[in-house]
Order: C-alpha cells, then sequence, then structure tokens
C-alpha cells in the first residue's frame, strides 16, 4: 500500500500534462525496500550503498629514492611494492567485503510510476546508521559500533592494519519541487530538473484529514452542526 503522501493530489491539466504553476505536492516513494542481505541492512529509500575501508599502509617513494610509510583507510587493497616488502609493512592480500550499491527499480509519485531520470542527479546522500548488534549472528560478533558505521578491530579511535570500517549511506525518499509530466503514464521532469522539496502545512493536514478517515474534520465541524441543530429545534418548539 502506497504511503498517504505519495497518494496526494499533483494539479494535472486535461492533456495529461503537470500544471507547470503548481509543484507536484506528494512524494517520491519506492514500492520496495533495498536491501544488504550480507548484513541485514535495509531501507525504503531511493539508493542504498555499502561502503568498506580497510586500514593499510601505503608506500610513497621520493625522488630521491627514500622511502615514506603511512597508514590510510582505503576502500581498494593497497599494493605494497614488491622491493619495498619487508616484516613490519604488510597489508591483508584481499579485501573481505566490497563496497556495493542498490537503486530503487519502481518509485512511485501520485500512483504513477517514475522515471529513473527524474531523480538520477540527486546527490544527498545521508548516513543510515547501522547497530553492529543487528547484524547477522556470525557478522555481529566480529563487529562493533562505531559513529553510525561497523568496525571490526578493538578500538576505532586507534586502529590497525587490517581493521575493518563499514558504513551505508541512502538517498532518503520524499517531497520533490518542480514541473513534472505524464509521459506515456510515467512521470518525468521538464525542461529543468526537479529537486528536493519540503512538505507543505496545506499538505500536512489534507495528509492527517486522509490519515484519520476524514474523523480529524469531523471533530472540528461537529460541534458546529450540533449548534445549528439546537437552534433550529429550539425555534420549531416557539
Amino acid at each position: 500500500m502506497l504511503p498517504l503522501a505519495a497518494a496526494a493530489a499533483v494539479p494535472v491539466a486535461a492533456d495529461g500534462q503537470a500544471l507547470e504553476e503548481s509543484p507536484p505536492r506528494g512524494e517520491l516513494w519506492p514500492l520496495q525496500a533495498l536491501a544488504d542481505e550480507t548484513f541485514a541492512v535495509s531501507s525504503r529509500a531511493l539508493a542504498l550503498r555499502r561502503d568498506v575501508r580497510m586500514y593499510q599502509w601505503r608506500a610513497e617513494t621520493g625522488v630521491d629514492g627514500s622511502v615514506s610509510w603511512s597508514r590510510e583507510w582505503s576502500a581498494e587493497s593497497v599494493r605494497v611494492p614488491t622491493a619495498l616488502r619487508d616484516g613490519e609493512h604488510v597489508n591483508p592480500e584481499s579485501m573481505p567485503f566490497r563496497g556495493a550499491a542498490w537503486r530503487a527499480t519502481a518509485v512511485m509519485l501520485d500512483g504513477h510510476p517514475v522515471d529513473a531520470s527524474l531523480y538520477a542527479h540527486f546527490d544527498d546522500w545521508t548516513r543510515l546508521a547501522v547497530d553492529a548488534t543487528s547484524l547477522p549472528p556470525n557478522l555481529a560478533a566480529s563487529f562493533t559500533s562505531a559513529d553510525g558505521c561497523v568496525y571490526s578491530g578493538e578500538d576505532a579511535a586507534t586502529p590497525a592494519i587490517g581493521d575493518l570500517r563499514i558504513c551505508w549511506d541512502i538517498l532518503p525518499a520524499g517531497p520533490i519541487e518542480g514541473v513534472v509530466r505524464l509521459d506515456a503514464g510515467r512521470w518525468v521532469a521538464e525542461d529543468s530538473p526537479v529537486a528536493r522539496g519540503t512538505q507543505r502545512e496545506d499538505f500536512a493536514l489534507d495528509e492527517i484529514a486522509v490519515q484519520n478517515g476524514g474523523y480529524w474534520l469531523l471533530a472540528l465541524l461537529l460541534p458546529g452542526f450540533l449548534l445549528l441543530v439546537w437552534v433550529f429545534r429550539k425555534r420549531g418548539r416557539s
């Protein structure tokens, strides 16, 4: 079932195109949640991504042949040149997990599907806080929580070579602002790209009224209605 916000009316002209003077009031809403099944992390969003970093050595060779070593979080395996390998500066041979991304394939607005190009330019990634205790048991035993991410080492403040830090980000669903039109039954943007929107107060009231089956509005009108009935009855008796 679609959320009430997604079912809000977007003003549409007789030819099926959205009226340019009225921005859409509904919300982009994915029909299904996106899931990182490996870590049991999911969110109903436009996109979900997993960022994996490993703490590793990196060697830098100067013009004079000198070598300087640094440690960094890297999304890729850092290869130490064979000539520089020693017993101290050793990186793991591979990453046990890789970064990944998932994008919603079915997004609705006002009862019609939305073409992915309408929101493909959105880049407002938001951290999805994950608690290590929510991971599958075999992974929960290996990770702890750290600043909304999960961490494989003993102390996130002082990482050791080979430690992992895994974070998840989402592109949130929600309201948009701009001019859209129906093209073969799908919402597409006009010449200017749509932007993130904010839910207006009048829309919020519409949503509450629908959400409560009209009872919210009825509660406001009922006292006045009862007063009118009482007045007419009194007049009828006089």
